[in-house]
């Protein structure tokens, strides 16, 4: 498959994205309960809520980025990179978990007031995830359908 400009962009995004999500998780894999976990990469405070149900939501989400996802994500940017139809396949399968996942924090933060009403908030902290997300599936499928 042609490697375009877009492709470019869509695999160097899914990368770039993927690499920061998984450089935090592996600090929430290694010190769980610190401060500087609970307030970078959870969010919220755990006191608000059942403890043991937050740090078990976030952990959940811990491991399966490290363990799933984020080498679903690099071997399918690797793969758009090259121009293998795999990558595409790969790259839209990976795509999934950065909508999908947005709606579980979207009522996560909702209902447990960890929503804030800042640019910083809707835009970098839950918005870029999902319209990712929405940019790889619909770029992925043109590219397999034609």
């Amino acid at each position: 498959m042609t490697v375009t400009v877009w492709t470019w962009t869509v695999a160097v995004g899914g990368l770039v994205l993927i690499i920061l999500l998984s450089a935090l998780q592996v600090v929430a894999l290694v010190r769980p309960r610190s401060k500087w976990t609970i307030s970078n990469v959870y969010g919220g405070d755990p006191s608000s809520t059942d403890p043991v149900a937050y740090f078990a939501f976030n952990q959940g989400s811990a491991w399966a980025d490290v363990f799933l996802w984020a080498p679903l994500q690099i071997a399918g940017s690797v793969g758009m990179l090259l121009g293998e139809r795999w990558g595409f396949l790969l790259a839209l399968v990976a795509s999934v978990p950065y909508w999908y996942t947005a709606v579980y924090f979207f009522i996560w933060d909702r209902d447990l007031g960890f929503r804030q009403r800042t640019a910083t908030y809707w835009i970098l902290t839950w918005g870029i995830w999902p319209a990712f997300g929405v940019l790889e599936s619909t770029y992925c499928f043109a590219r397999l359908v034609t």
